[in-house]
């Protein structure tokens, strides 16, 4: 509870500069800007899904994170899911999770084997990532702790899957509170299927970051 008062004090000190909720740029900038904005006096910093580490590339922030990945390859600093978090409970201030975007069945032509890592070969959609991550994240978070979760909505055998929705409504039913939204505009994405006869979809340039609270939709 002092990391979030500390937040307030610091808010009360001096204007608070509001940020724009559509963002054209990277996602290290989209982190340093977030974290400037909800979270400036955050310590306890865990990306829960680091692989490559690539969206902290390049970013100078005042808090050296934590890097959690299932692949020993990636070496992070733990070895573990997601939906096993070794942190203990209300320990964390922000938690980072950025899960995969797509389903195993429009990515099983890849390299990407995450179908078979999270149990969900042959599924139109990934829905099966997100309860144990919340529960996790509903554990390990300070009260008002954060949650920053990228999020893309995507198109998958002819039918547009709403993730943002089914996202924001597991964080709800599993006591947490959506209490943000920025929208990132990317350089756009390169799958291409020969199936595409005739596109039915706009071409999809664009993906979420939510923020999440645990608490009140403020502290």
């Amino acid at each position: 509870m002092a990391f979030f008062q500390g937040v307030l004090k610091a808010q009360e000190s001096a204007p608070q500069v509001r940020i724009e909720s559509i963002f054209y740029g990277r996602d290290v900038d989209v982190l340093r800007m977030m974290f400037s904005f909800y979270a400036p006096l955050a310590k306890e910093v865990r990306d829960v899904t680091a692989n490559t580490r690539k969206m902290w590339k390049g970013g100078i922030f005042s808090f050296k994170p934590k890097f959690y990945d299932i692949d020993p390859l990636m070496k992070p600093d733990v070895v573990c899911n997601f939906g096993k978090l070794p942190d203990k409970n209300s320990s964390v201030d922000v938690l980072v999770y950025d899960p995969p975007h797509l389903p195993f069945r429009d990515t099983h032509r890849m390299t990407n084997d995450y179908g078979l890592k999270f149990s969900v070969k042959g599924a139109d959609n990934i829905a099966s990532l997100h309860p144990p991550f919340l529960a996790q994240a509903k554990r390990v978070l300070k009260r008002n702790g954060l949650i920053f979760a990228k999020i893309k909505d995507y198109v998958t055998s002819g039918t547009y899957q709403w993730n943002l929705w089914l996202f924001t409504d597991l964080c709800r039913k599993h006591g947490l509170t959506p209490c943000d939204l920025i929208i990132k505009r990317d350089a756009g994405g390169s799958l291409i299927d020969p199936r595409w006869k005739v596109a039915h979809h706009a071409r999809n340039v664009h993906c979420y970051w939510v923020i999440v609270r645990k608490g009140k939709c403020t502290p």
